[in-house]
């Protein structure tokens, strides 16, 4: 039996998996930490849509205050590195910025399922959906999508986090459903998105036209 036969995963949870040995090793160190760049490092400077799912799918977990933020900067940053054809790197001030211990570990368990899972239903198809060709399309979109993490509205950025995850998932798998389904779902993610801006904007209107017909004239 060869090692191929052996082992029954595919190339996309293999790469995962390699990627995931790494973290789990700094993570079991007692003065474990990982910053933004020393994911990059163990992703690899030239895997930028591997970096968008890892980076995605860690967005769709919890975090503290500004944490989303940060994701959605480094996505976009990584859209736009994809775009110009640079290798990966960060802004200073995000790439210092450490990934807390106990979301890195949730990222451990989370990814190696979120991978398996996702790659049960997927397989080569529709691979012109997938080419390599369309990757300055996949960069703007996802960089449009990082953009839609920015906002600090809570429950709005986890379509587009897991759109973008699935569409990674479905250039490496050259699984073009997969990538018109990731699109789909991000897309729904900013149209919701959208409306809940519109609401806020709303109400914020409402509640200052009302103030001001309370107040007494100065």
């Amino acid at each position: 039996m060869t090692a191929q036969q052996a082992d029954p995963r595919t190339p996309l949870e293999l790469m995962v998996a390699t990627v995931l040995d790494r973290i789990r090793a700094i993570a079991e160190k007692p003065d474990g930490r990982l910053t933004c760049d020393g994911l990059i490092e163990i992703v690899g400077t030239d895997s930028h849509i591997l970096a968008i799912l890892v980076f995605s799918a860690l967005n769709l977990l919890p975090g503290p205050p500004g944490y989303s933020i940060v994701i959605g900067l480094a996505i976009m940053a990584f859209a736009v590195m994809m775009l110009t054809r640079k290798p990966l790197r960060l802004w200073a001030f995000v790439g210092k910025r450490q990934i807390p211990l106990a979301i890195l570990l949730r990222l451990l368990e989370f990814l190696a399922a979120f991978t398996r899972v996702i790659s049960r239903f997927s397989s080569p198809r529709l691979s012109v959906l997938a080419a390599p060709q369309l990757m300055a399309v996949i960069a703007v979109m996802s960089f449009i999508f990082g953009v839609a993490m920015l906002v600090p509205i809570p429950f709005t950025n986890t379509l587009p986090s897991l759109g973008l995850a699935i569409v990674g998932v479905g250039m490496l798998n050259r699984d073009g459903l997969a990538v018109l389904v990731g699109t789909a779902i991000g897309i729904v993610g900013l149209v919701l998105l959208a409306l809940a801006l519109w609401i806020v904007l709303t109400l914020t209107f409402l509640v200052s036209e009302v103030i001001q017909q309370e107040l007494p004239d100065l």
